[in-house]
């Protein structure tokens, strides 16, 4: 497998982990706050270790989508 094809296929399967923990991250709203940020920050982590290694500005995109979620799951002191 060559690297642009191995490209292709993390990218297009951070992008579903993206929207599938973003949504599930916002969703879970009786859940345990952890986990919910859990699912937002791991794709975060891997999204901006694949941008540092390919450079290519979808991962950077990702990594935005999830930290414009964060403050949605970041716990309050009412909670």
């Amino acid at each position: 497998m060559n690297d642009e094809t191995l490209q292709f296929i993390l990218t297009t399967l951070m992008e579903l982990a993206t929207l599938a923990c973003a949504y599930l991250g916002l969703r879970l709203f009786k859940k345990n706050w952890k986990l919910r940020m859990a699912l937002i920050v791991v794709p975060l982590l891997v999204n901006a270790v694949l941008y540092a290694i390919y450079r290519t500005t979808a991962f950077f995109y990702l990594g935005v989508i999830l930290l414009l979620c964060i403050p949605f799951v970041w716990p309050r002191k009412s909670a």
